[in-house]
């Protein structure tokens, strides 16, 4: 019982359908008076809470450039709803606490219906906030609201690395030279480690890291990397908390042997709001940490491949763009990418000359110097694969798909992209990821 009820979708469905028809009708019962001073002040507090929250949304991207894009259009409504519903409720539970002057007629809101207004907005709250987060789809289950609780990362460091780092780079993928021995772990391990910025003196939280069954073989084979990087806000448990990530690899691993990646998800940005633009810059060390620190840390921690043609960078939104400027500025380290919903080009505000300034104290030329599109239009990356995803919704993030597609192909990579149904949201990344880990896992040596 308490795992089909973790298992029901916050997205969509039954539990999603049920608050929505509670919502209406908690609207219905605080609307629900005779009294024409009333109907004018719902009307009026309609039109306040609808301005309120419009300049309120415009303001978090346009003035304290939280966000470096607009909100959609449905949070904005969302918001102004959930505003609506607190001030008719409050006026409603709050109706006849004053004392009434001698002689006077006490206000005609009864304790019940100032409960049930209390119990409205109860309702109305975790209504809207069901409506938001299907828009971004950061919590796909129930289950996954309590993630902290239910993740259980090891803590345990993962064992050391049985072969010589100069006897790891293959030439053949590990498809051609591994057979399966018995007796193999039906699932792969997963566990939270500390990769430290030794060179960039980047303070990163944990990162994740996922060993296939595979890895637990005596004589455990040399395997690809995969490299995955959260949206932003988020971290590495992202992957774990908002997508069946580690399913589809213990499901990958079922049907080849006990063989799936190396999967390292390290964190470019060190807080859940912070924004290091996966750059160099004056707000922290980023891509020194993810070119130098992350494969530093894999190829002397890991039995992993070092062959650069066996290691793939991926990511949803800021990951996406953090994946596309790691192929871009290292090509020596990473060959294949996937770029679900990539940004154009690294932001921390809508203001592009925000950005610089904050960033690069206003040197527009080193700041252009460093985005994709620039090294793109002047370099060639012959060997390089790449995979961009979208939603069929989200016009904004599919526009940057187009053009760093068309860019990418001008400068020799080859690529593909597919479009799947929903906006700019981890419920499109979550679809989007058993084709994206496939595009990778040909391209790795691993089929």
């Amino acid at each position: 019982m308490l795992q089909e009820l973790g298992n029901l979708s916050l997205i969509d469905g039954p539990l999603p359908l049920i608050f929505w028809i509670l919502g209406v009708l908690a609207l219905l019962l605080l609307l629900l008076r005779r009294s024409l001073r009333w109907w004018l002040f719902a009307l009026a507090s309609a039109v306040v809470v609808a301005a309120a929250s419009i300049f309120a949304c415009w303001a978090v991207i346009h003035v304290l450039y939280i966000w470096p894009e607009d909100l959609p259009t449905a949070v904005v409504i969302n918001v102004a709803l959930l505003l609506w519903v607190l001030a008719l409720g409050s006026a409603t539970a709050l109706a006849g606490l004053r004392r009434p002057r001698a002689g006077a007629v006490k206000p005609g809101v009864s304790l019940s219906r100032r409960a049930l207004a209390v119990v409205a907005m109860a309702v109305a709250l975790a209504t809207v906030g069901l409506r938001i987060n299907a828009d971004f789809g950061e919590f796909p289950t129930v289950r996954s609201l309590f993630s902290a609780q239910t993740m259980n990362l090891s803590t345990v460091a993962p064992p050391a690395p049985k072969h010589e780092q100069s006897t790891r780079f293959m030439a053949a993928g590990v498809s051609t030279r591994w057979n399966a021995p018995s007796g193999l772990p039906a699932r792969g391990s997963v566990s939270s480690v500390r990769i430290a910025g030794d060179v960039s003196g980047f303070h990163a939280r944990n990162a994740v890291v996922y060993l296939p069954p595979a890895y637990s073989a005596v004589n455990r084979p040399v395997l690809p990397v995969v490299v995955l990087v959260s949206g932003q806000p988020g971290s590495p448990e992202s992957w774990l908390r908002s997508t069946d990530l580690i399913g589809q690899l213990d499901s990958f691993a079922a049907a080849h042997g006990g063989l799936a990646p190396v999967v390292v998800m390290p964190d470019p940005n060190g807080a859940d709001q912070a924004n290091t633009m996966c750059m160099d810059s004056s707000v922290a060390q980023a891509d020194t940490y993810m070119s130098k620190d992350v494969p530093h840390w894999i190829k002397t921690h890991l039995d992993a491949d070092t062959n650069p043609a066996h290691w793939a960078v991926g990511g949803f939104s800021y990951g996406g763009t953090c994946a596309m400027q790691m192929v871009t500025r290292h090509p020596g380290i990473y060959r294949t990418f996937m770029a679900i919903s990539p940004e154009r080009e690294p932001a921390l505000a809508v203001n592009r000359s925000l950005t610089i300034a904050r960033a690069f104290n206003g040197d527009a030329a080193a700041f252009d110097a460093l985005v994709p599109l620039t090294l793109l239009a002047k370099n060639k990356y012959p060997v390089t694969s790449g995979w961009f995803a979208s939603g069929s919704q989200d016009a904004t993030y599919s526009a940057n798909v187009k053009v760093l597609q068309v860019a990418a192909n001008k400068a020799g990579m080859t690529t593909d992209k597919s479009v799947f149904p929903g906006g700019h949201s981890w419920a499109v990344a979550s679809a989007a990821l058993p084709q994206g880990l496939a595009y990778m896992f040909t391209r790795i040596g691993l089929q």
